[in-house]
């Protein structure tokens, strides 16, 4: 019993760590590489054509805490991150579409 028991376990065991001593996939591998290559030349492409650019509309603006005993940065840096991105918005607008 304690023996068939134990066969039983180790078996078990090594069932279940097999998968992890295995190797990585690499068609997988392969097949996104070429994948985000594709997609990088279509962006590419986008843009000398000018028909838009994968950064419009830029993401929303999240601005760190610029006052008090733990700020992370200053007005002034606020300031010039909040024109930074009216700019974008602005380039966006007047992008052609």
């Amino acid at each position: 019993m304690k023996k068939s028991f134990l066969i039983l376990v180790s078996t078990l065991t090594l069932g279940i760590a097999l998968p992890a001593l295995a190797g990585p996939d690499f068609q997988v591998i392969e097949k996104a590489r070429k994948a985000q290559q594709v997609a990088a030349a279509e962006r590419r492409t986008d843009l000398l054509s000018g028909k838009g650019s994968p950064d419009c509309p830029p993401p929303p603006l999240v601005l760190p805490l610029d006052h008090g005993p733990r700020a992370l940065t200053t007005p002034g840096e606020t300031r010039w991150r909040k024109a930074r991105y009216e700019e974008q918005l602005k380039a966006c607008k007047n992008m052609p579409s």
